[in-house]
This record gives C-alpha cells, structure tokens and sequence, in this order.
C-alpha cells in the first residue's frame, strides 16, 4: 500500500463535505511534502495524525453545531405553529362554549349546565395561555405550556366524563390538541440547545 493510499485512508475521518470539497489539493498537498521530508520518519506521519485528528475533531464539532442550530431552529418554527394553532382553537373552544351558554339562556339547548360550559370555556382559556407560551419559545414558556396544556386536558376530560354533550369536533380539539402538543413538546426535549435552557 502506497504512502498516498495511506493519507486517503487517514483523510477519512474528515467530514464527506469537507472530503468531497478538498480532498484532491489535500492529497496533492500531501505529495509535495511527502517527496520533499524523510517521509519513513515516525515523526513524519505521527505529523500527519496529529493533523487529521486535531482538525477533523475541530471541523466534527462545527457540522455538529451547526446541525443542532438547524434542528433547533426547526423546532422553534414548529412551536410557534402549534403555539398559533393553540390560540386558535382555544378562541374556536371559548366561543363554543359561549355560543352553547347563550343556547342553553334561551332553552334551546339541552343537557349543558352551567358546570359544563364554565369548565369548556376555562380550558379554552387554558389552550390560550399555552398558545401564548409557546409563541415565546423559552423554556420557561414551554414549562407553563405544559402546566397549562396538562389542566385544561384534565379539564376536558372532566367535562366529557360528567356531561357527555360533547360534539366529536369539541373533544378532538379538547383532547387530541393538548395530548399533541405534549408530545410534541416532551419528545425532543433531550436534543434541546444549551442555550434555550438559559432563556
């Protein structure tokens, strides 16, 4: 195996881009100092290791960087749309339970106490300030998200448990929306960036 052959090997602990982008000048580069030092020398290819391993180590850690700001920077745009959808259906949920209060004033609507309505429009309430919070896109925001997303789940599930009213489209809102956002908030969480921990 040819000393070349032995470098193109060693450059392989470089990043593919970085490879693919300067590999040849690296492998040319390589040559001329190869012809031009005692190139048997221990000293000479414990040179070239030092080399590939100190700066391939440095260029790892930026594409490492770099891919955790993309991938949070993904997220944060994921949060203000779930933020926004949050606040949304939190309005369309307060002003059901509004349009169902002022049904059940004039007798036209059955089987929804008062209980009910309070407890719809007090989850709506609560879809809001999780909306709010996570428009933020703190961790502080996501915290309080989640304290609000959790009681206005319970709060539903009440309300669907003690009075059974509820249309299929109120309790996909009322349940399915929190129980998303949950996930979605708690499952990248161990790949958050340092620094949104600080905000």
């Amino acid at each position: 195996m040819t000393a070349e052959r032995v470098y193109r090997l060693l450059l392989r602990v470089y990043p593919s881009d970085f490879r693919s982008e300067y590999g040849r000048e690296m492998t040319l580069l390589f040559r001329d100092e190869y012809r031009m030092r005692d190139a048997t020398a221990l000293a000479f290819w414990a040179s070239m290791v030092w080399d590939a391993a100190h700066s391939a180590m440095s260029m790892w850690v930026d594409v490492w960087l770099a891919r955790g700001k993309e991938y949070t920077r993904t997220f944060e745009v994921i949060m203000k749309l779930a933020g926004t959808l949050a606040v949304l259906f939190g309005a369309f949920g307060a002003l059901n339970a509004l349009a169902e209060a002022m049904a059940a004033m004039r007798g036209t609507l059955e089987g929804a106490p008062l209980l009910a309505i309070v407890l719809g429009v007090a989850a709506a309430a609560l879809l809001i300030t999780a909306g709010t919070a996570l428009l933020r896109s703190t961790l502080s925001g996501r915290n309080t998200a989640t304290i609000a997303l959790v009681a206005s789940l319970v709060i539903i599930l009440i309300a669907r448990l003690t009075h059974p009213w509820m249309s299929i489209l109120s309790q996909l809102i009322g349940i399915g929306l929190p129980v998303v956002l949950l996930a979605a908030l708690h499952w990248p969480r161990r790949h958050d960036h340092p620094s949104s921990a600080a905000a």
